[in-house]
């Protein structure tokens, strides 16, 4: 299991990753089936709005749920964590885990609310 995997708190599933940027190697053994968990990477507020549905989702679900986003300073982006917050309040979700991905990227790991 990777650093990262054990970050994100996977044991032995798979995880679905959508619109993750372009050139990022995650090392993350993929989703084969419906209780995977699933991480979505939003740079901006318009890409979490077009993005999000799949984390809240499983969030909503109880299973294995992220939304990472650009750490402060590192992107052009309008997303910070208390946005992203923010953005998802009365959506059935709410945060309980940050963690960092790597120096550009943290996430958020949802669960239901």
């Amino acid at each position: 299991m990777t650093d990262l995997s054990e970050k994100l708190q996977l044991g032995d599933r798979g995880m679905r990753v959508i619109n993750a940027p372009e050139g990022m190697v995650l090392d993350l053994p993929a989703a084969t089936g419906p209780n995977d968990g699933v991480l979505v990477f939003a740079r901006t507020r318009a890409e979490l709005d077009a993005h999000a549905e799949p984390a809240l989702s499983a969030a909503r679900a109880d299973r294995l749920a992220w939304i990472a986003y650009p750490k402060a300073g590192q992107l052009d982006t309008d997303l910070s964590r208390d946005r992203l917050w923010d953005a998802l309040e009365g959506r059935g979700v709410r945060p309980v885990r940050q963690i960092a991905i790597d120096g550009v990227w943290s996430a958020l790991r949802f669960r239901p609310a």
